[in-house]
Order: C-alpha cells, then structure tokens, then sequence
C-alpha cells in the first residue's frame, strides 16, 4: 500500500510539474500589451520580453495582438528579415496594389467609413547578416540602421499581397539585446528597440511613426531557410 501511494504521488508531481512547464512557456510566447498613456493605442517602451510592438501608421495604431504569436525571425539568403505581425483599424484608410495586368486592387485596407481590422506583416531586413541560431541575435545589440543608406529592406504584407516601400527617411534602432534564462538555461533572445521611417507605399507618401517592440525569440519562432 504504500508503494502504491508514494507511485502515485510520484506521478502527479511530474504531471503538476509538466502543466506548470507547458504553461510558462506559453506565457513567454505571449503578447503583454502595456498602454502608453503618453501615445494612445501603443504599448509601452520595454525591454522585459514583453512581445509587444506598435507603430503608428499615419494617424492610426499599428499593434501586436495577444492571441497571436507577434513575431518571427526568417534566416534566407544573405539576410535576417524580422517579421512583426499586428493589426490596424481599416475604417479611415485604404490600400492598392498594381499588379502585372496594369489594374489597381485594393490590398487588406478597404471599405472607407466601415469599422474593422486587418492584419499585416511589417519586415525589416537587415543585409549581410546571417545567425545559425537565435542566441546568435545578442550580436544585435546597440546595433542602429539608417533605412535609406544601409541597404536595409522594409516590406509590407497584406494578405497575399507585397506592397512596395520605398524608403524615403527611417531609422531602425535595437536598443537592447539580452539573454532570458528559464532555469538556468537559455531559453530566448530578446530584442528590444525603436523605429520611425517615411516612405511611398504603392505611389503614395504614408509615415510609420514612433515604433517600438520588445520580442523574444526562440526556437519555436527562428527560422533557418538557407537554401530554400
């Protein structure tokens, strides 16, 4: 009998210990969204792993969501190309796209004067840079890029669609690199910065103002695709 209740004593400790796991490492993947009182509709300034980021696209909010992982890391060719994933109010703003057949299609961003949301993808590609894993990104630290002289390439996802940037003045700063340790192991990589950039999107001049993100990368979110 008292095999029996030390067995299973033995078992529900590691299954509480493999809940506890499982659960703190989804709260790491999670987006923490902190208002800034000073920038309605953005979060905080942070460097705590927060996995939030917001811009203001034209007059408009530019965020990351809670419910979605907010950001990934793409290794290809030689380029690291930070993905940021958000949405924007869709209601006062709306973007085409010109395709090869010389016709202008609306992309994401329609329907003027209706209430909603659209998700996009904002990219920063960063030339000459390729890290093996994603502990390699601590190399990144204090590291600042002139948008418009370093060769950096921003693009715009919306939908299926590409929207040329054409990078008119910007700036992409990582202010802070940092290690984030779960039990004395590495765990993740968070990079935490600012940006700000004016450019022509698809034939019409639109500013990205008063960014910033806190993300944490790991090896659920880095991705490795040379020669792919």
């Amino acid at each position: 009998m008292k095999r029996i209740a030390t067995l299973f004593l033995t078992i529900l400790i590691l299954v509480i210990a493999t809940a506890c796991s499982t659960q703190f490492d989804y709260h790491l993947s999670r987006s923490i969204f902190v208002p800034d009182e000073d920038n309605p509709g953005l979060p905080i300034y942070s460097e705590k792993g927060y996995n939030s980021f917001g811009v203001y696209w034209g007059l408009k909010p530019f965020t990351s969501q809670s419910n979605e992982e907010p950001s990934q890391v793409i290794v290809r060719g030689d380029s690291c190309h930070i993905h940021f994933y958000g949405r924007t109010d869709y209601s006062t703003r709306a973007v085409t796209t010109r395709t090869s057949d010389g016709y202008d299609h609306q992309a994401g961003l329609f329907y003027y004067g209706q209430a909603g949301y659209t998700t996009h993808t904002l990219i920063f590609s960063i030339p000459d840079f390729k890290p093996d894993s994603y502990g390699d990104l601590l190399s990144l630290n204090g590291k600042r890029y002139n948008l418009k002289e370093d060769k950096c390439v921003v693009s715009l996802l919306a939908s299926s669609d590409t929207l040329y940037v054409d990078i008119l003045e910007g700036e992409f700063n990582i202010k802070k690199a940092q290690n984030l340790y779960v039990d004395n192991v590495l765990t993740r990589v968070v990079l935490s910065g600012t940006f700000s950039f004016k450019a022509i999107l698809n034939d019409v001049p639109t500013s990205f103002l008063n960014g910033r993100f806190d993300m944490g990368y790991g090896d659920e979110n880095f991705f490795l695709l040379q020669g792919r």
